[in-house]
């Protein structure tokens, strides 16, 4: 459910991890800081039991199930080339980075790519023959507070035949001034690496900040980590950016460093996630379903 952030709990020190429907006992009728993972928040908890205060998250996409796949996300491309581009980056709506990376699935035929970012206060564009584009230096940056639509468009011999856009909003310079000091509170325990980098990973994923998150994740599970927990945690943060390809490699790793460890609980996260990949590959990619 999350962590105890400072002291006055009677039986459990600072840094203790709390489980669902665990309860706590402030001393003198006071409150303690809490770390809850599904908000992302730091409360202020009296006794009593921390689910009441802080629920349980929600798993991916929790009305998407095989009888109801109207609520099901439309997965993104993998590398194989489409009939139309799909953005991939920006992972997500909310933003930090002012000048983020611009990917998209290739598409079949294409000889060239527009990319178009447009605001109420600027916009630009630029021509590439790939997918991808780094942010451009010569560009105005993204304003924290502000709103901006990507589009990528695909061409061949000069003519655009297919699209896609996207939405970015960037987070106000208040809001990431307190997510910066509840990370700060984070590393301020002096918890192992893996559990400080957990603890903010919930402060992004709750502002839904997939692309701060899945970089921090690759950072540490690219020099070799053994822990399953963060390979299958980037494998959940990539089903999240409807990226079930890049999710299946993280949760196989992710197996079979569970089963070396011998974490059952681990390994039994791992198998729905891998359910989840195989059942969001088996939806239809194109934006107007099968035809």
């Amino acid at each position: 459910m999350g962590r105890i952030m400072g002291r006055g709990e009677k039986r459990l020190e600072t840094k203790s991890l709390i489980c669902e429907k665990e309860s706590i006992e402030v001393l003198n009728g006071g409150t303690i800081d809490f770390l809850c993972y599904s908000s992302g928040k730091i409360l202020k908890l009296s006794s009593g039991i921390v689910s009441d205060k802080c629920p349980k998250a929600e798993t991916i996409n929790a009305n998407c199930n095989p009888n109801n796949i109207v609520g099901c996300f439309r997965p993104k491309g993998g590398t194989e080339e489409s009939d139309e581009p799909t953005i991939i980056s920006p992972y997500s709506t909310s933003a930090l980075n002012p000048r983020p990376e611009i990917t998209w699935t290739p598409v079949k035929g294409a000889t060239s790519y527009k990319v178009k970012v447009k605001s109420y206060e600027f916009g630009w564009e630029k021509i590439v023959n790939q997918a991808r584009l780094a942010y451009p230096s010569d560009e105005k940056e993204f304003q924290p507070g502000r709103s901006y639509t990507i589009y990528v468009f695909a061409y061949k011999d000069g003519n655009a035949f297919s699209y896609d856009e996207t939405f970015v909003n960037v987070l106000s310079v208040a809001s990431q001034e307190e997510i910066a000091q509840k990370i700060k509170r984070i590393k301020e325990l002096k918890l192992p690496p893996d559990e400080t980098i957990l603890d903010v990973d919930a402060i992004y994923v709750a502002e839904n900040l997939l692309d701060e998150t899945i970089e921090m994740l690759k950072m540490v599970t690219a020099v070799g980590s053994r822990n399953p927990t963060l390979y299958r945690v980037l494998g959940d943060r990539y089903l999240r950016a409807k990226l079930p390809n890049a999710a299946k490699p993280q949760y196989i790793k992710a197996d079979e460093l569970a089963k070396n460890s011998n974490s059952s609980r681990e390994l039994q996260k791992v198998q729905e996630g891998l359910k989840m990949v195989e059942f969001y590959n088996q939806l239809p990619r194109s934006r107007n379903g099968a035809q």
